[in-house]
């Protein structure tokens, strides 16, 4: 019985990780074309560059400053952006974006806060690589965010929406890299 007590823990911490890996993917937004978004209606990585009006009426000036991850929850709370969070542990957060209130469709945001900007950059890329196609995430300053998988209609839909990529340098996985998506903010 003893033994028995003992699996179930162990199951139960095991499926509390794998829930914890985010394998959800990125809803589709609602009410939201890609294609207006973008350059000449072109959503193919490598070729596609966000239009100017995406980041309409936000501040895209890069940030220097050692962040946490109250930036990026205060970015989406200033969008009227229904969010929630859970504490991994004290360098990691999982905010949850509501993406379609009318279908109770939220994204999960794993953000991270590292060292430095540097540390930052390398580390999404490394994870962006890791996941693969249809990865992606954010990074500004010294903070990291993976985003769940999704087509890449869907992530720029996304960013039309929350107006992530106006609030750092939006990062896609393709099949053998990632790319830097042309926007309003950059990073030197």
């Amino acid at each position: 019985m003893r033994h028995f007590a003992h699996l179930l823990s162990f199951l139960a911490s095991v499926a509390g990780l794998v829930s914890a890996c985010g394998s959800a993917r990125l809803p589709s937004v609602h009410g939201v074309d890609p294609t207006q978004h973008v350059e000449d209606g072109r959503l193919s990585l490598g070729a596609m560059r966000l239009l100017p009006s995406v980041c309409t009426g936000v501040d895209a000036r890069p940030d220097y400053a050692t962040l946490d991850e109250n930036a990026v929850v205060a970015f989406l709370k200033a969008r009227g952006l229904p969010v929630r969070l859970e504490r991994a542990r004290a360098d990691l957060l999982y905010v949850e974006v509501q993406v379609n209130p009318d279908t109770n469709e939220w994204a999960r945001l794993r953000v991270a806060v590292l060292a430095s900007p540097d540390q930052a950059g390398r580390e999404l890329h490394d994870a962006i690589l890791q996941h693969g196609s249809g990865s992606w995430g954010i990074h500004r300053a010294n903070l990291a965010v993976l985003g769940p998988e999704g087509s890449v209609p869907d992530i720029v839909a996304f960013m039309a929406k929350t107006k992530l990529s106006c609030w750092g340098v939006l990062t896609v996985g393709g099949r053998d890299d990632d790319f830097v998506i042309p926007g309003n903010y950059r990073e030197l």
